[in-house]
């Protein structure tokens, strides 16, 4: 598996601490040049400084993936660097608790705005290129959620940006396949990272913020090294989903029955 991907180019945003950070660590251990970009430039060179001492090669872009001219600078630094990108990882993103009906508009740019904007500007800046490589390895990997795959009370704002993404990404792999390039969406389920760390909250009186979270209980933790080891075999795979979590699978069922049901009661 390494040997297949040896010297080839990784570019991961978020990629400076979390599921995005073990993603960059696991695409070195295989052998690939990282780019890390991380909206915390700090972030993203100690990333980069560790998989340099461990023996890899790595670049650090402080990147507001928000931003199209970021993004923009982000792929000419990537190509400047090695030459080609083998692998994009559209990771970074933010959360928001409480109920869908009382978030404030705030709330929802801030949130879409590396959410979703985030996603949409990276697919648009490296798709091109992508295509322009022509041959070889070139695969995207765009990080939704299991929030992406069936809805969660007092995750509303977050649930509705990784619908879009998972929308984004069935679309652009059917878009792609002619070119030969690879589209994964990424749904993992609960993972101990440091999006909570910014992590915005609307409370109703009276209530906490996210009262409903044991609807996740079912579901045991793993850790951002699993889910980036998912990640690397899903890339290899081509898969287009890929999951972290297999009981997941209870309540995805629970919710397309529902659509299936719902389906059969039309005239």
């Amino acid at each position: 598996m390494a040997t297949e991907l040896k010297g080839l180019t990784a570019v991961v945003t978020g990629g400076g601490a979390g599921i995005g950070q073990a993603m960059c660590r696991n695409w070195a251990d295989a052998g690939m040049n990282v780019v890390v970009a991380d909206l915390e430039g700090t972030r993203a060179e100690e990333t980069a400084k560790a998989i340099e001492a461990a023996g890899g090669r790595a670049v650090a872009v402080a990147c507001d993936v928000g931003d199209a001219k970021a993004v923009e600078a982000l792929a000419d630094r990537a190509y400047e660097a090695f030459g080609a990108v083998n692998v994009v990882c559209n990771n970074a993103g933010v959360v928001q608790f409480g109920p869908v009906a009382i978030a404030p508009q705030d709330d929802w740019e801030w949130l879409f705005k590396p959410n979703l904007w985030g996603v949409v500007n990276v697919i648009r800046t490296f798709t091109p290129r992508l295509k322009a490589q022509g041959s070889g390895l070139r695969h995207m990997v765009n990080t939704a959620s299991l929030s992406g795959i069936f809805a969660v009370p007092g995750l509303g704002v977050y649930t509705a940006s990784k619908y879009a993404v998972v929308g984004i990404s069935e679309t652009l792999r059917d878009e792609l396949k002619k070119d030969g390039i690879g589209v994964s969406v990424l749904c993992p389920g609960p993972t101990p990272s440091r999006i909570g760390e910014n992590a915005r909250t609307t409370t109703e009186p009276g209530k906490g913020a996210f009262e409903d979270a044991g609807q996740f209980n079912f579901l045991e933790s793993r850790t951002v090294e699993q889910v980036a080891a998912c990640v690397r075999a899903g890339v290899l795979a081509n898969r287009l989903y890929i999951f972290s979590h297999k009981p997941g699978r209870i309540a995805a069922e629970r919710r397309f029955n529902e659509i299936l049901a719902d389906f059969d009661a039309a005239p």
